[in-house]
């Protein structure tokens, strides 16, 4: 089964497919259907979902954004890792994963899964200990230094000085939040930050919890910055995989 990521949960129907040449059709006949790299799509995604947030965004560039899945079963690691891999690739300045959700299985294990190596440097704050540093510009910040002595629970007023001390240390943080239609941890993160980044996911989550969030973001005043649908599986007909 293919993972795709979404900006925007559209349907196919919204994808505008010219009418083949007789050209392109000859073509076709002479070499056969075109394979679609789901891999390459998705990545696509990602880097388009950053420059939607970050260059320059809307109505003014975030830097400071929560990725939130709707519901508690929803593993987003892997979309958090590669949106910071790719923010970091796009943007001049620092970046980091920070892993604010307490119940998430670990941001350090997707980096063992995927082979991203970990780079030695030289200290230069609290955040920044050599083993967390991803890459050059990229850092990554465990739960357990994040959070600290504050497992139970993250306080509005101590998240804030918290997040301060990102905004002072870092140019650009990527925060992997709560669930965000379980509490209220996640729309606080969203409304003390530059806003929430909504993960949605195919055949589970259920649009009435995922307008709930929204009315929640709302009522704290807090900017939804976009949404990504994970998880989607599609027919594609083969005159679409020639466009991509």
């Amino acid at each position: 089964m293919s993972t795709f990521v979404d900006l925007l949960p559209q349907t196919l129907g919204d994808v505008y497919e010219p009418a083949a040449t007789e050209v392109e059709r000859e073509e076709y006949r002479q070499t056969g259907p075109v394979v679609w790299n789901s891999e390459s799509f998705a990545e696509e995604q990602i880097r388009g979902l950053v420059r939607q947030v970050f260059l320059p965004g809307w109505p003014k560039p975030a830097h400071q954004v929560v990725v939130s899945p709707v519901d508690q079963e929803t593993d987003i690691s892997s979309i958090c890792m590669q949106i910071g891999l790719a923010l970091s690739a796009q943007v001049r300045g620092t970046a980091c994963l920070v892993e604010a959700n307490l119940n998430s299985p670990g941001l350090e294990q997707v980096v063992e899964k995927n082979g991203h190596g970990l780079i030695a440097n030289q200290k230069t704050s609290a955040f920044r200990d050599p083993p967390r540093q991803l890459s050059n510009e990229l850092w990554l910040i465990p739960r357990s230094d994040f959070v600290g002595e504050n497992e139970s629970g993250l306080s509005g007023a101590w998240l804030r000085e918290r997040l301060t001390e990102l905004r002072h240390t870092f140019d650009y943080t990527i925060l992997y939040g709560p669930p965000a239609a379980v509490g209220s941890e996640a729309v606080l993160l969203a409304s003390l930050c530059d806003g929430m980044v909504l993960v949605v996911e195919a055949n589970s989550t259920r649009r009435v919890a995922a307008q709930k969030v929204k009315e929640k973001l709302h009522a704290a005043n807090a900017r939804l910055l976009g949404a990504v649908l994970s998880e989607r599986t599609f027919p594609i007909p083969e005159t679409i995989y020639r466009k991509l």
